[in-house]
């Protein structure tokens, strides 16, 4: 009998001794460790997969810009003051709403439509065709893009630059630079990016373009087609 409590013995709450509670973290630093992994990979595939359906909603913007255009896509955006926001999506795309306008109303960003894996930017669009440079300046046929020759079925080492759309097997393409870009790599502008194969994106390395490419034919291909 206790005398404080008045409680016999055995009676009481058995408490987890020093040994135990180790035990028990030892156990769950072993799952999180195992589950970490696991847990960063679903993230990193979902992230990609959004982006891969929101590269599909712009895509559907652009062919309705050109159902209402005469079948002409819009013109390629290049910036020689803000090199990071190169190829960023068309201004036609927000003032005529097919695309939601950018929040604020400064700033280098042409749209709301942001890349999930470049924040601050938007997805990025060329196709080849009419320019505008430094913000208001149209070139006809100034906007050049490098498909390889037997793009998309039996892509060679070998290519071409086009910059009139008719004569072009790819009309636009969009894309996410992916995760880990860096805009200085090398081998990533020798390798012309981003239609070539070899600069999409690899999920064993988590990086390369996600890319979504409107061919000639009214079809399309990409990275998750």
């Amino acid at each position: 009998m206790d005398r404080i409590t008045g409680q016999s013995a055995k009676a009481r709450p058995k408490a987890f001794t020093l040994v135990e509670l180790l035990v028990v973290i030892a156990v769950l630093a072993m799952l999180l460790a195992v589950l970490m992994p696991t847990l960063a990979a679903a993230k990193k595939r979902a992230k990609v997969t959004a982006v891969n359906a929101e590269l599909k909603q712009i895509a559907l913007a652009l062919e309705t810009y050109a159902h209402n255009n005469a079948g002409r896509f819009p013109p390629t955006y290049v910036s020689c003051m803000i090199q990071s926001h190169f190829y960023q999506l068309p201004r036609e795309l927000t003032e005529g709403q097919y695309l939601p306008a950018k929040r604020k109303k400064h700033g280098p960003m042409s749209s709301a439509f942001e890349d999930r894996c470049n924040p601050d930017h938007t997805y990025k669009y060329i196709a080849p065709g009419d320019l505008v440079q430094n913000g208001d300046s149209v070139r006809r046929n100034g906007s050049w893009l490098y498909v390889p020759d037997g793009f998309p079925h039996n892509e060679k080492e070998t290519g071409e630059y086009y910059n009139k759309p008719r004569e072009s097997p790819v009309k636009y393409v969009v894309y996410s630079v992916g995760p880990n870009y860096d805009p200085e790599d090398e081998e990533v502008q020798n390798l012309r990016f981003p239609i070539p194969r070899k600069t999409w994106y690899d999920p064993s390395a988590d990086k390369g373009a996600i890319v979504r490419i409107r061919l000639d034919n009214m079809k399309y291909t990409g990275s998750f087609e």
